[in-house]
């Protein structure tokens, strides 16, 4: 009998022990002494080692920010409570930090099947299932969530997301709409929501969205930006123009294809001396945009300056047309003489040349083939000539190219 009282009373001194210790630590998190919290929660763990602690330690890592660690600790509990719901959300959430997305989906998963309804817990699969830009199965999951509470601001703005992803644009837009009517201070909602918007067949909603956007974010060069877009998308040129200065009274490092969207602009509301001081801008920025000369040489053309305008035409062709073009005919032509098409050869390799005048060698291949192709040997010769005169002392072929115009001089003295 008294054995078994002595036992008894063991008993309850180590719960009270326990459960002292267990307080003790407690208040230390509450105060956020995490040190010494560490350092309790150790020394019980050598004693009693319990899911619970293993919880606790893995929080205090992941208060220090320390993930990795505090994954490993959620790891470990796991082991002594496999279906504990607290741990493995913070395994997946830890997993999801780190980066480590489908190991996070693996753990959000079993949590759900712990707890289906756990709408929190899908919230944060679906989040993942975005980061890995899965928006079908993240569609799916806010769906879902969205049938059991369509009142979350928050889950709804993440189906807005995703059906606008899946390309669900009207669904999108209603969920957006929805949104911003329950928290219209939401800035990146109004900016989604003018893009699910058609803009020829919705311009008056685009306007008023922008428009109520900017009372709640006065000069927001983001809204700025999407009335400027908005002009310039429907050519309304003159109120662009107007709009991207604003815009730029606001951004003070703009994109570059947003000073060739305000110059465009400008150029269309006839104001061609402004435009050609933003076009020379953008020529700094990028001296062999084709686009920028061409802007260019239309404005000279409207100012009478048509010498220059010609000048900058001209160069604006030859940058239009990329190098791998005239590799391209180049080719072309060589595989027509393999072919023993001679005519089709020079075609190509004449344009060819004609897209990229600084391969000059192509001239000799041009030489080459004429003499192959034709019985009239003048036009090999010139080319070869033309070969020397435009290659210089860089013509890799100069002696077989002077050799040949000698041979074709003498054949052609004979023939006469």
């Amino acid at each position: 009998m008294r054995f078994k009282l002595y036992t008894i009373f063991l008993i309850m001194l180590c719960t009270a022990t326990t459960s002292f210790a267990q307080r003790k630590i407690d208040i230390l998190l509450i105060e956020k002494n995490y040190d010494k919290a560490l350092l309790e929660i150790d020394k019980e763990l050598a004693a009693n080692p319990s899911s619970q602690l293993f919880y606790k330690k893995g929080v205090v890592y992941k208060n220090l920010q320390n993930y990795q660690q505090a994954l490993e600790v959620f790891l470990t509990g796991l082991q002594y409570d496999t279906d504990n719901m607290a741990m493995l959300e913070e395994t997946a959430e830890c997993f999801s930090i780190l980066g480590n997305n489908q190991d996070a989906i693996a753990f959000y998963e079993k949590a759900l099947q712990v707890e289906p309804n756990n709408l929190v817990l899908a919230g944060k699969l679906g989040r993942v299932h975005i980061n890995l830009e899965e928006y079908k199965t993240a569609y799916n999951v806010f769906s879902e969530i969205y049938e059991k509470d369509s009142t979350n601001v928050y889950w709804n703005k993440q189906l807005a997301y995703c059906s606008f992803r899946v390309f669900q644009r009207e669904k999108a837009r209603d969920l957006y709409e929805k949104v911003l009517e329950a928290n219209p201070r939401d800035h990146g909602t109004y900016i989604n929501l003018i893009h699910c918007y058609n803009w020829k067949k919705e311009a008056n909603a685009i306007m008023a969205t922008i428009d109520s956007g900017l009372v709640h974010f006065p000069a927001d060069k983001e809204l700025l930006l999407e009335r400027a877009m908005f002009f310039y998308k429907t050519k309304r040129y003159g109120p662009a123009m107007l709009q991207f200065e604003k815009y730029l009274e606001q951004e003070k490092q703009p994109a570059f294809e947003i000073l060739m969207n305000y110059g465009i602009s400008t150029y269309f509301a006839e104001q061609e001396e402004k435009a050609l001081d933003i076009f020379g801008d953008l020529k700094r920025m990028n001296p062999n945009d084709p686009l920028v000369m061409y802007y260019q040489s239309l404005c000279n053309r409207k100012l009478k300056n048509y010498e220059d305008a010609i000048e900058l035409m001209t160069f604006a062709i030859e940058a239009t047309v990329p190098d791998y073009v005239s590799e391209m005919y180049h080719h072309l032509g060589q595989m027509y003489g393999q072919q023993r098409k001679f005519k089709e050869s020079i075609e190509a390799l004449k344009k060819a040349y004609e897209l990229n005048p600084g391969k000059t060698e192509v001239l000799f291949e041009i030489a080459t083939t004429y003499e192959e192709y034709n019985s009239n040997k003048t036009l090999a010769m010139n080319y070869y000539r033309i070969y020397l005169t435009e290659s210089g002392a860089g013509a890799k072929n100069a002696i077989y190219a002077l050799e040949r115009i000698d041979r074709l001089k003498e054949d052609l003295f004979f023939d006469e």
